[in-house]
């Protein structure tokens, strides 16, 4: 692990990504940049002649999807100059040129994916039968006609337009309180007293001793309990908002609006709740088992994070170490996978080190037509290794989807987005249990993490997206989300999960406040239908071998081309019936009843 940041400058060539592979040199950005405005230009002219007849119909498309594509190669560019440095003025005015040349874009274009819309059917299909190169953009079209019936006259959707911030105020406020305004107290740790932070938070919860674990759970929940009525507020106004945008464009509701979107049926979003809500017991079942290791009389909530075994993790994997055991975990994805992964890790594909300025965290962007970069912040952590694994599998979805897809295929739909990363994330840990045979210490270790990366994913986003359900469902019927109703909500589908061996906290709370993906419109159920359907996909890859890979790979390939109920459907996955659940659960028992095991010896 760094003992502190370097300066980008001294950071190793080797070891950052090569921007060249995007432009070669600021003056070609530039270029680029001309060009892009250039294109807006012309098309902006096409507003009123668009859909008069199939060849221009066909033309302006075409120049639509280039345009598009020349503007993601120049905001990849422009973001990852930041990133790399948060400090760098120079990056901070590509960004901002970026951003002006995208909005200008995006307002001289509003009208295209109207028009679109506002076609009937029967002149869509005769254009296709005019003009046989539409065929090609069969599917992008379908997506954006899945809007039929749900835009509004130009006049009305141009009203709706000017109150964009508004509609946006609820979650930019509870941010700016949450982020900016909000303060926890001071805490003793580590020798002296300090600011407890989020972040200090965590590393007391699974690090410090029981009482100051306690005060630090404590005094964290006393900071949004006394800014419960605003933060209701917020919530409220944001459902409120939601609710009537679903009203005013004619969906059934605020979920409905929200996952047509992604063109995902909400049977799946109850069949999600309802098979997380039949295996509680095992969940249940992981507690009575952290409870007795621990030795405690009674589990708080304060007890969940710290390690079971109580000692140092068992790995430190230095990024070349992490390389070579993430190409070996892999190789049953074949050799074509191997492939690519040695081609991201000998081109520069990742920024490996944290260096001052850097964007913190980990995540991987791609530009279609050129190769996709990883950002790390790297320690010498099995956490690291795993999200080297995790951000590659993102990688090598972009790479199997740019070479199947045409541009307007090609980027995968949020719904299948973390199912790639979490199912190498899958292979990684089952590959260490089997190198590890035979050391207690790093099998309880990832046993442990697999069991609670599950819990977290599956369990813990299901109930969260219980708690969301609740809030819209009430506020559409007209019933106002105070913040004693919210909290009385949370604690009780909490506690339904913690089950009866988890004690409730003594103190009054409105935990519901702390998590700012309320706001992301039923944006949660995905982390844990993504997380059970790469389990299940990385058990079939590891017990059935090559038709598995195979159907797989058909997966990574597919990106945006159908559905993502039809492209999962193909990799031998259907999301509205819940075998997949009970798959992932039943994999979930295994390794839950694996690691009872090793702690019993």
């Amino acid at each position: 692990m760094m003992a502190e940041q370097i300066q980008r400058a001294d950071a190793p060539v080797e070891l950052t990504w090569n921007l060249k592979d995007l432009f070669a040199t600021a003056a070609d950005f530039d270029e680029g940049i001309k060009a892009a405005n250039a294109a807006t230009a012309k098309l902006a002219g096409q507003a009123k002649s668009f859909t008069a007849d199939a060849a221009h119909f066909y033309e302006v498309i075409r120049s639509y999807f280039e345009a598009q594509e020349r503007l993601d190669r120049l905001g990849l560019y422009a973001e990852l100059a930041v990133s790399q440095d948060t400090t760098d003025a120079a990056a901070a005015q590509l960004a901002a040129t970026f951003s002006k040349t995208q909005s200008n874009f995006d307002a001289q274009l509003s009208w295209f994916e109207p028009a679109i819309v506002a076609m009937p059917d029967s002149q869509v299909t005769a254009f296709t039968e005019a003009e046989p190169r539409l065929k090609q953009y069969a599917h992008a079209l379908a997506r954006i006609r899945t809007q039929v019936g749900h835009v509004l006259t130009p006049d009305q959707e141009s009203l709706l337009a000017t109150f964009g911030t508004t509609f946006d105020s609820a979650e930019d406020i509870e941010s700016t309180l949450d982020d900016a305004d909000l303060t926890y107290g001071d805490i003793d740790y580590d020798g002296k007293t300090q600011p407890l932070t989020k972040g200090l938070r965590r590393v007391i919860l699974e690090n410090g001793d029981a009482k100051t674990r306690e005060q630090a759970t404590r005094q964290f929940a006393k900071a949004y309990y006394d800014h419960r009525y605003t933060f209701a507020a917020t919530m409220q106004a944001h459902m409120h908002t939601q609710n009537t945008l679903a009203r005013v464009r004619h969906y059934q509701s605020a979920r409905d609006m929200d996952l047509s979107a992604n063109q995902i049926p909400e049977s799946v979003y109850d069949t999600l709740l309802d098979q997380t809500h039949a295996h509680l017991d095992l969940l249940h079942r992981y507690y009575v088992l952290r409870k007795r290791v621990l030795g405690l009389d009674t589990l708080h909530t304060w007890d969940l994070a710290i390690p079971l075994t109580g000692t140092k993790p068992p790995f430190a994997p230095t990024y070349e170490e992490a390389k070579a055991t993430d190409l070996a975990a892999l190789a049953p994805l074949g050799e074509d996978y191997q492939a690519h992964l040695e081609d991201e890790f000998a081109h520069r594909w990742v920024d490996v080190l944290e260096t001052k300025g850097k964007t913190s965290g980990g995540f991987e962007n791609v530009a279609y037509g050129v190769h996709p970069y990883i950002l790390l912040n790297w320690t010498n952590t099995y956490d690291a290794m795993s999200t080297l694994a995790h951000e590659s599998g993102h990688a090598m979805q972009s790479v199997y989807a740019d070479e199947s897809q045409p541009y307007w295929d090609h980027e995968y739909p949020i719904f299948t987005a973390e199912i790639a990363s979490t199912t190498n994330e899958s292979l990684l840990n089952a590959y260490m249990l089997d190198q590890t045979k035979g050391d207690h210490d790093k099998q309880v270790y990832l046993l442990t993490t697999a069991v609670e990366d599950f819990i977290g994913t599956v369990y813990r986003q299901s109930q969260f997206a219980e708690f969301e359900k609740y809030m819209y469902e009430t506020e559409s019927a007209g019933t106002p989300l105070t913040a004693g109703d919210l909290s009385a909500k949370y604690h009780e589908i909490e506690m339904t999960f913690y089950g009866p061996d988890v004690e409730a906290n003594p103190w009054p709370e409105a935990y519901w406040a702390y998590i700012p993906h309320f706001y992301y419109n039923y944006y949660m159920y995905q982390y844990s239908t993504s997380k059970a359907i790469a389990t299940t996909l990385a058990n079939r890859i590891l017990t059935e071998g090559a038709p598995a890979v195979a159907a797989y790979k058909e997966f990574l390939r597919a990106g945006n081309s159908d559905t993502p109920v039809n492209i999962l459907k193909r990799a031998g996955i259907d999301v509205t019936k819940p075998d997949y659940l009970e798959a992932a659960f039943a994999t979930f028992q295994s390794q839950l009843e694996a690691l009872e095991a090793a702690l019993e010896k």
